[in-house]
């Protein structure tokens, strides 16, 4: 595959082949990490959010019942005094 650098603004960039953009589902906006190597290599990867999947699984553990509180609720009270 190859691209062609564009000035985009005071800086560089290149357009990525609808092909790629489905294969990698990305959008407009999407965050690429680019990890430059010797000997010309570099590795582009779509930067995962560090949180994503938990909305999936947290919803999983309320079906299943697992998201009950553990600490009684008079010791978040007595913690907010104390901030």
């Amino acid at each position: 595959m190859e691209a062609i650098l564009t000035k985009k603004g005071s800086s560089l960039g290149f357009e990525v082949p609808e092909s790629l953009v489905k294969d990698f589902n990305t959008i407009s906006g999407t965050i690429i990490e680019m990890n430059f190597r010797h000997n010309d290599k570099h590795v582009f990867r779509k930067k995962t959010k560090i949180r994503e999947g938990w909305d999936v699984a947290f919803s999983e553990y309320a079906l299943e019942g697992e998201d009950k509180h553990l600490l009684p609720d008079f010791l978040d009270s007595e913690t907010d005094s104390l901030l």
